[in-house]
């Protein structure tokens, strides 16, 4: 296809490009090491992903290539296919659209290197001949132009481009991928990448995966104000979460996507697909969009596979010493919730930076409200780098503030799992933890690297007992025994509810105390999941409640946050509300609030408040 031949369609109209591709081939074969390798052992599961995005209304369809250079190839004992990889892409590729109904343009997709530290090891020159072997074996077998998707620095992206203009004539569709803030690698903002890119021979520049839609638009709207080239635009569904080996991306409602549709249109997005976690029926929502809008506001635009390593069961092993006799918890909050008092918990999240004096200074102000009872700090919230939870919780500690830190098993493996809370307990002075899996790498600031989870959150409860037992997870006598009050999350608005009730199950009979849920806006959301119970919850639990500030907010979250379910009637308030749309979500939470502290009998025991962002001192215009 000719560069010219490409600018004349996208200023004709949108392009619809296709979705996920790797998560549906994990349905159809199960996983492998590589998704790239699927192109010569599986065509007819890749082919049917292209034909079912075709017959969605794609009009664009990406090679299954993302990671089909040598330097990812090699990690798995394939570096010396590249070619043969790239090229059976292409085959099956261009074998879907002979079989479509409408023309199709094939992409050849084209990822990064491999984890950044990796990446920025190697001289450009090295990185230029490793683009240019894929991209060649690409343009070989016939693709029409070139996706350059999900890449994280901008000098790697540049690479590329270099890479495939020293041979190539073909046109280039660049893409970064952008943090929650709007932010790549580096801090890199989406106008500093227009900065380098603008005098490179591209035809368009974008952005996909890591955020969902709605947090995909500010990026475009930066985009949109600096650049002129069309614009392409692929989100993720949502966030995603960590389910058994497998990352699970949020069901957002395809009329979320086609609303998407329509805003990035009006911001100049002239490329339309999905990332990680679309399916067929949203490619197909934004065809009806986009089909919708021709000839009115489309005409007004500007012109992975998972590495993850597979989870470790924690299995009890063979006793090896006498266990401590079972003692009670010895925490200030464990004994407010036996005691009957309805305990209050505040979330904050830890710093990205090294000062915690404002965090000090906020909760010290939340604590001596006297409405709140601890304080619950999230670890490593959407797989970002920040302080340490368990270690900010012994500095809070230090100032007379009980802490329930959160702990995932995404960072480190057993052993220093084990290290951490022993820590925690002797030094820290922490008392309560909240044992949790973990948000994948793949939403955060380092997409490419991989997760330990050699636990899930049941391992990390068992190993946690097994220290208030006075052993560790060897059976070696730690001369002493810690004494952690142990919390667990619990979904009772699950997509699957039978597979979270045998995990809560197991989570109690691993040795938990209490638990707290996902945030939920309907107490009937509780009162079903408590029928599931058979009318009693086994321990105590804290309710999340989150005060929402805006209707899109709340669609965000209903949409794109797994495990957050906003009911429709919740969602028409916020929608109805307006500029008051804040006082109305701070109401509704307040009522919220006040259902919790009479549903003693169905086992609530408190509550913990999410703060809006991060002005924790909001929260307490919940007890106004």
């Amino acid at each position: 296809m000719r560069i010219e031949d490409f600018n004349e369609r996208v200023r004709q109209g949108i392009i619809v490009a296709d979705g996920a591709m790797g998560s549906l081939l994990y349905d159809a074969v199960g996983q492998q090491c590589t998704v790239d390798e699927l192109n010569s052992s599986h065509p007819e599961a890749v082919f049917r992903v292209h034909h079912a995005y075709i017959e969605a209304g794609a009009q664009l369809i990406e090679t299954n290539t993302f990671g089909a250079n040598r330097h990812k190839l090699a990690q798995a004992g394939l570096g010396d296919r590249v070619a043969e990889l790239n090229h059976r892409g292409v085959k099956v590729a261009r074998e879907a659209r002979e079989a479509a109904k409408h023309e199709v343009l094939i992409a050849g997709s084209v990822g990064p290197l491999g984890i950044v530290r990796q990446v920025r090891a190697l001289p450009h020159e090295q990185m230029v001949e490793i683009f240019k072997e894929q991209a060649g074996a690409l343009e070989e077998r016939g693709v029409d132009l070139f996706i350059l998707e999900t890449f994280s620095d901008t000098e790697e992206l540049l690479a590329a481009i270099d890479a495939i203009r020293s041979f190539s004539r073909l046109p280039i569709v660049a893409q970064l991928t952008y943090s929650e803030e709007g932010t790549a690698f580096g801090g890199t903002r989406p106008r500093d990448t227009w900065e380098k890119l603008k005098e490179k021979n591209i035809q368009a520049i974008g952005a996909n995966c890591t955020v969902g839609p709605q947090l995909l638009l500010p990026i475009l709207q930066e985009l949109a104000a600096c650049v002129t080239l069309p614009l392409s635009a692929m989100p993720n569904a949502g966030f995603p979460q960590r389910v058994g080996d497998r990352i699970v991306y949020p069901r957002s409602s395809p009329e979320y996507f086609a609303l998407f549709a329509r805003e990035a249109s009006q911001l100049g997005a002239r490329i339309l697909g999905g990332c990680c976690g679309t399916m067929p029926e949203h490619i197909h929502a934004i065809a009806e969009a986009v089909a919708k809008l021709r000839g009115t506001e489309s005409g007004k635009g500007k012109g992975g596979a998972s590495g993850t390593a597979g989870k470790t069961e924690v299995v009890e092993v063979a006793e090896r010493v006498r266990r401590m006799a079972s003692r009670e918890p010895e925490s200030k909050l464990w004994d407010k919730i036996q005691a009957g008092k309805f305990v209050v918990s505040v979330e904050i999240d830890p710093p990205k930076g090294v000062q915690i004096d404002r965090i000090v200074e906020q909760v010290g102000r939340v604590m001596t409200s006297g409405h709140a009872d601890a304080i619950d700090i999230n670890s490593g919230t959407l797989a970002r780098v920040g302080m340490d939870a368990l270690v900010l919780a012994g500095a809070l500690e230090a100032h007379g503030f009980e802490t329930i830190p959160h702990l995932t098993t995404r960072d480190a493996n057993i052993i220093g799992l084990q290290a951490m809370l022993l820590g925690a307990w002797s030094i820290g002075g922490v008392r309560n933890v909240l044992a949790i899996t973990g948000d994948p790498p793949s939403v955060g600031d380092y997409p490419e690297t991989s997760g330990v989870y050699e636990l899930d959150s049941i391992g990390l409860v068992k190993v946690l007992a097994r220290l208030n037992q006075g052993t560790d997870w060897a059976g070696k006598s730690l001369g002493g025994a810690t004494n952690f009050t142990i919390g667990v999350a619990v979904n009772p608005v699950a997509e699957d509810l039978d597979r979270e009730l045998r995990r809560f199950e197991a989570k109690i009979n691993a040795g938990a105390h209490f638990a707290m849920t996902q945030p939920i806006f309907d107490p009937e959301h509780w009162e079903n999941f408590l029928k599931r119970l058979d009318g009693k919850v086994p321990i105590p639990v804290l309710v999340g409640l989150w005060p929402l500030t805006s209707y899109k907010q709340a669609l965000r979250l209903n949409n794109e946050v797994p495990g957050i379910v906003i009911p429709e009637a919740v969602l028409g308030e916020m929608e109805k509300a307006g500029d008051g749309a804040r006082e109305r979500g701070f109401a509704l939470a307040r009522n919220m609030l006040d259902w919790a502290r009479t549903a003693r009998d169905s086992g609530i025991a408190g509550a913990y408040l999410i703060p809006p962002f991060k002005r924790y001192e909001e929260i307490l215009e919940l007890f106004r």
